[in-house]
């Protein structure tokens, strides 16, 4: 057998390069039992010193590059795609709504207080019943509304700017303006009268945060966050209780009170 000085690699007697590295193997010696090459003897005499050839240490195989287990590749993509959703979700919180009404002339006090008598008597009357535009509600609303600024732990100011309805067939668009740190954010929650066991309640349609649509499952835990404007029309509202129907139209309300009304 020949041993191959670069590899250590056993190699046949016939052979002249090296089965595993292809280097040139030393001539085959007979009658030796161990089948080592004889290190080769210079010319010059015995005093001459041997000369050994160096062999580099065995290198190992080429290991084969483990693949990328598929459910991190899964993981990888989820995480992607809830990172991009977010990000989009946080831009369409952050854009104004398509169409956005223009401010109105608050009710002077005057106007509100008058109103509020006639409503009062209205709802104690037998049978009474009012009915009121879109417009006029609106300047209800921005009469009554009390504009708040809140500063929370981190710093952040939040200024109620405003809250105006606009009103459909059988549904009345609640929306609160908010101002974050000087940017406009808007809060629209969608509302349908509705009566149970006799007492006026609403039910929430849907809503939405800027043009971020949130289906009505979840819009109703947006409710909480319209509390500064329900808090202002406390009083307003509390006449409206003891309603019998309130009909919702196109631009326009009516509210009806039940004939055996006693307030």
């Amino acid at each position: 057998m020949k041993i191959c000085g670069a590899c250590a690699t056993e190699n046949d007697d016939t052979r002249v390069f090296c089965l595993n590295c292809r280097d040139r193997l030393p001539p085959a010696i007979h009658g030796s039992s161990s089948g080592l090459a004889v290190p080769p003897v210079d010319s010059a005499g015995s005093s001459a010193p041997k000369i050994y050839r160096s062999q580099p240490a065995k290198t190992p195989g080429r290991l084969r590059q483990a693949g990328t287990p598929f459910s991190t590749i899964v993981i990888r993509l989820i995480l992607i795609v809830a990172l991009g959703s977010a990000g989009f979700a946080f831009y369409l919180i952050l854009e104004p709504p398509a169409q956005i009404p223009p401010r109105i002339q608050p009710m002077s006090s005057g106007e509100l207080a008058s109103w509020t008598t006639f409503l009062q008597t209205a709802s104690n009357s037998q049978g009474g019943a009012w009915q009121g535009d879109e417009k006029f509600i609106n300047q209800v609303l921005a009469a009554t509304v009390r504009l708040q600024t809140v500063e929370n732990a981190l710093g952040i100011r939040i200024q109620l700017e405003r809250c105006y309805l606009e009103m459909s067939d059988g549904r009345i668009d609640f929306t609160m303006q908010v101002a974050v740190q000087g940017r406009s954010l808007f809060l629209r929650v969608s509302l349908a009268p509705e009566f149970t066991n006799r007492k006026m309640g609403v039910r929430v349609i849907d809503a939405s945060l800027g043009r971020l649509p949130v289906p009505g499952p979840l819009a109703i835990y947006l409710l909480p966050l319209l509390k500064p404007c329900f808090d202002s029309l406390d009083r307003i509202l509390s006449v409206f209780q003891g309603a019998k129907s309130i009909e919702v139209k196109s631009e326009r309300m009516v509210v009806r009170w039940p004939e055996n009304s006693s307030r």
